[in-house]
């Protein structure tokens, strides 16, 4: 990860052309994108943008900013990150399919249910996580080795997800905790399998 710093002064100098924060914005990501990295993070006056930030005050003009900073990274150390980042959290997620099943079948169900929702969001996590890594792998022209593999783990990760949600809408205790016990987990562990593949491959 790179951070450059700009006060004020220097954006007028470099970007003289630029009127809006928002122009500013779009003009940075056209010169990182030269030199092949992507802008990761933007800080104005020390505070954190996100995207909504971003379209909210991208008409606020630009002799209101005292330092811009900008956090940035090629894209295929984002990758690498991304893919380490998710093959350190899936045994985490595979542990709390464990305790959450057994949870479902004893007598702390409202807990369960809880770890259960937590589940989810991490699994929704991982995915997010692995679409961002295939797309930005397409980006840089070196796609994921393995596409075949990449769409069946997809397709098992789905279709388990859709079946635990159907099974806890119903309130089926019984199956979520199979599900989550053993579906889920194999689906997991495919993933595990897919990502250190494409880990090692770049």
């Amino acid at each position: 990860m790179t951070t450059s710093i700009w006060d004020n002064e220097q954006l007028r100098a470099q970007y003289p052309h630029c009127a809006t924060l928002g122009e500013i914005i779009r003009a940075l990501e056209e010169d990182f994108s030269k030199r092949g990295e992507v802008i990761c993070e933007i800080r104005v006056n020390g505070v954190l943008l996100d995207e909504a930030d971003e379209v909210k005050f991208t008409g606020n003009a630009s002799d209101g900013i005292q330092d811009l900073t900008i956090a940035s990274n090629s894209p295929e150390q984002l990758i690498g990150g991304a893919l380490a980042s998710a093959l350190t959290f899936i045994p985490e997620i595979e542990a709390a399919c464990i305790t959450s099943a057994e949870a479902l079948r004893g007598p702390d169900a409202a807990n369960a249910r809880r770890s259960f929702v937590e589940i989810l969001d991490g699994c929704q996590w991982l995915v997010d996580t692995i679409l961002h890594v295939r797309g930005a792998a397409s980006g840089v022209g070196r796609p994921v080795k393995s596409s075949e593999k990449w769409f069946e783990a997809e397709k098992l990760m789905n279709n388990v997800i859709v079946e635990v949600t159907d099974a806890f809408t119903k309130s089926d205790t019984v199956l979520v905790a199979d599900l989550l016990e053993y579906e889920l987990p194999t689906a997991l562990s495919l993933w595990a399998e897919t990502l250190k593949e494409e880990q090692a491959s770049r």
